[in-house]
């Protein structure tokens, strides 16, 4: 079937996905060691959708239907950046095949189980589980159970080393691992290459490393081999930023013209909505002016796996950087705009520590920032910079960085330090030469921002 009629086809029946759709580069990849079927990919700061086409063809109406919507779920549910392994580890090749099972069989729980069926998909009933219960339950239980058979398995047939000769199977080898089997010098070089080539790792787990051969390929419904890896945070967040983007606006999209947001996506977009959005990249800004000194925090993830206990939650290493927050309070600030500096403060409180100083003409409340902020205002009187600025400049060893909130109607003081971003709100002076003091940066809450944090 014609690739692109199929699209619009997608589009008619499934609007709202076919607004997702329509945001992906589509392109047609004819070399099955690249790709054989089907998989979505990062390409720059979109999305592309690699399609060979021999294998779309291949495919009834419904069937592409499906496979269509199975790939738009991945992205809707994050799977691109699900596990946030760190630059540069090489995930072993069965934990590879079992992440790459988890989310095809949370993404098929939403298909047609008989199409599914059809496409040698992965379903929940072929394991034993329930449905719907998300990829991180599946891939703890399978891959529990994997190294339980494993296990087992090496106690029924144990290792049987002898002089000169090969030992007992690989557990890497015997569980589709990436390991490389010791060969000895005396051992043939035909037996070597075909040690080789048992120990690649396994081709079926998409971006485990390797690409799928013809026959393996047949009987997965989709590729994964073409998602990103070795992200930074920063690049993760951006990805996670353009999702969050796409379904919203899928979601508005699909509204106006009377259609429905799917069932699945309904409770996250509507958290999506109510979340205020960064009025900038908090994340560079503070990289741009903190430099290396953060202050370290440890915590235990579920989303990033112990790598000496692959069932176990490991520790996940964040850096945040303390911060002097000043809010205008004087009487030219109304409510709602000082519900857009709360909303923002929100944003901002996932990527650093923070200090909250009140101030109108004078400091009328101070409080460190624990995750609610201050339903009161207090103020209302004049407005000067000068003793939150004072306050930053007596304590620069305290202080990364000072971001102040406000209207911008008050003069800049001359020593208001380079380290200051001044985020104006949405009915505030927009004068930016006006806020480049000793090369201050300036930001301002824009009319669509605004509204998401009131």
């Amino acid at each position: 079937m014609d690739f692109d009629k199929a699209c619009m086809m997608f589009a008619m029946k499934e609007p709202y996905y076919g607004i997702i759709l329509s945001s992906m580069r589509k392109t047609p990849i004819t070399n099955k060691q690249v790709l054989s079927t089907i998989g979505v990919a990062r390409s720059g700061n979109v999305f592309m959708l690699g399609y060979n086409p021999e294998y779309v063809e291949k495919l009834t109406t419904d069937q592409l239907m499906t496979v269509l919507r199975h790939e738009c779920l991945h992205l809707c549910f994050y799977h691109l950046t699900m596990w946030e392994d760190p630059p540069g580890f090489q995930v072993p090749a069965d934990v590879q095949k079992w992440r790459n099972i988890a989310e095809d069989l949370e993404v098929n729980c939403y298909l047609d189980d008989k199409i599914v069926q059809e496409l040698k998909g992965q379903r929940c009933a072929d394991y034993g589980l329930d449905p719907k219960k998300g990829a991180r339950f599946y891939f703890n239980t399978l891959y529990k159970k994997a190294l339980e058979d494993k296990q087992k398995a090496q106690v029924q047939n144990p290792q049987k080393p002898c002089n000169g000769g090969q030992g007992g199977q690989d557990e890497d080898q015997q569980f589709g691992g990436g390991g490389n089997n010791n060969t000895n010098n005396n051992q043939p070089q035909q037996n070597q290459q075909q040690n080789q080539q048992q120990n690649q790792p396994d081709p079926s787990n998409g971006n485990g490393g390797g690409q799928p051969s013809e026959q393996e390929q047949s009987d997965t419904l989709d590729d994964h081999s073409m998602w990103p890896k070795d992200m930074t945070d920063n690049e993760s967040d951006i990805i996670e930023q353009t999702i969050n983007d796409m379904m919203v606006y899928a979601a508005e999209e699909t509204e106006k013209s009377c259609g429905e947001v799917p069932g699945e996506l309904k409770i996250k977009i509507e958290k999506l909505r109510k979340k205020p959005r960064p009025v900038t990249d908090w994340r560079r800004y503070l990289r741009r002016f903190c430099g290396n000194e953060f202050s370290e925090l440890i915590r235990k993830s579920k989303k990033r796996e112990s790598k000496r206990f692959p069932d176990a939650a490991g520790n996940r290493h964040q850096r945040k950087s303390h911060v002097l927050v000043g809010i205008d309070t004087s009487g030219s600030v109304s409510m709602s705009e000082y519900k857009e500096f709360m909303g923002q403060i929100k944003t901002l409180s996932e990527k650093a520590t923070f200090h909250i100083i009140e101030c109108d003409d004078e400091i009328q409340h101070e409080y460190d920032y624990h995750g609610k902020c201050n339903e009161v205002l207090h103020g209302g009187g004049g407005t000067s910079f000068r003793p939150v600025v004072n306050e930053f400049n007596k304590n620069k060893r305290k202080y990364d960085a000072l971001i102040y909130f406000t209207d911008g109607y008050a003069p800049i003081p001359r020593d208001t330090p380079k380290e200051t971003l001044w985020v104006i709100s949405s009915n505030g002076d927009k004068n930016r030469n006006k806020y480049k003091v000793n090369g201050a940066t300036s930001v301002f809450i824009t009319e669509k921002i605004a509204s998401q944090s009131r």
